[in-house]
């Protein structure tokens, strides 16, 4: 018997057995030890696979992990000693809880695993997240998400907003921007009270509080990376802006009218402010005919607003007859 990782000849026969019940085969799974223990990367796939097998963890030189298997419940605890591991997959939403020895795992720099999880990860793993010298890339967090006060563990996501009503201090926004890390921290102005200039805030929106949802919406199609391509720079510069931008909206439950309705949303603007940046998004029941957007690229154009500053995004809805558009205006 070798002496490598201090395997036994139980712990051999648990996996091999595990492997041989789900029919894993040998070129994924070795059935001799010193090929086992030399694999450095391991894509288990089964629709059956509910757990790991607790010797899976002598796999000390994995460095690659992808748990492709969508009725998996929980992950041993003995996953914290893939010392080597710098990515990992789990598709599974039925995983509930991460173990505890998951905050051993310090070389990953990339995680692919449910929201959920993502949100409880360890202090370890949060630091190198936040690092930007130690990025840790976590590929499945929620791309918005609004926060209170009074929350002991914030969600992670892209854009961050908070409400201003719910009075936040800087010092509460700063430790909200380090726990979350979010690419931009929004808030929200649904009131006359409005919030000092603290430099963590990247901007402020005004809109009515049952329209936070609707502003909240149209980051996502807008900005998604898999959606579009946008420099980041750019929407960096957009919506960092030192004046409140402006929620506007309009809607008809014809589809003929989006001409109309793109007029409402116009006629919301006053005439005497110069505008830097414009977030558009419309939501219809089929896709806007050429003609259709032409109105609406040709009177943004005419607001001499730098191309990389404007923002267009559609998004066909499965609903009956229907047109709604927003839009966001960033003042200069």
């Amino acid at each position: 018997m070798s002496e490598l990782n201090s395997i036994t000849e139980k712990n051999l026969a648990d996996l091999w057995t595990w492997a041989d019940e789900y029919g894993i085969s040998e070129n994924d799974l070795p059935r001799n030890e010193v090929s086992l223990l030399a694999i450095t990367e391991l894509d288990i796939c089964s629709d059956q696979i509910t757990e790991l097998p607790e010797s899976i963890g002598y796999l000390h030189n994995l460095t690659h992990l992808a748990l492709n298997c969508k009725a998996l419940e929980r992950l041993p605890e003995s996953i914290g000693q893939l010392s080597q591991l710098e990515r990992l997959t789990i598709t599974s939403d039925k995983v509930k809880q991460l173990p505890e020895s998951f905050a051993r795992l310090i070389s990953l720099d990339s995680l692919n695993i449910p929201t959920h999880l993502s949100n409880q990860l360890p202090t370890t793993l949060m630091n190198k997240y936040r690092n930007e010298n130690e990025r840790l890339c976590i590929e499945r967090i929620a791309f918005t998400a609004l926060n209170t006060p009074l929350e002991n563990n914030y969600g992670l996501s892209r854009y961050e907003f908070f409400l201003i009503s719910d009075d936040w201090d800087e010092k509460a926004l700063i430790d909200l921007k380090f726990e979350t890390a979010p690419d931009f921290l929004l808030g929200l102005q649904t009131t006359e009270q409005t919030i000092d200039n603290f430099d963590v805030i990247d901007g402020i929106i005004i809109c009515q509080l049952d329209e936070v949802q609707q502003v909240m919406e149209m980051f996502k199609p807008t900005f998604y990376e898999g959606y579009v391509s946008i420099d980041h720079a750019d929407i960096e510069e957009a919506l960092s802006f030192a004046r409140p931008a402006k929620f506007i909206q309009a809607s008809a439950l014809e589809m003929s009218k989006s001409g109309q309705v793109f007029n409402q949303v116009i006629d919301q603007i006053p005439e005497d402010i110069t505008i830097k940046a414009i977030i558009f998004h419309a939501r219809s029941s089929r896709e806007f005919t050429l003609d259709e957007f032409k109105i609406v690229s040709d009177t943004i154009d005419k607001m001499d607003i730098e191309d990389e500053h404007i923002f267009y995004s559609t998004e066909v809805v499965d609903e009956p007859e229907h047109c709604w558009m927003g839009m966001i205006y960033m003042v200069g």
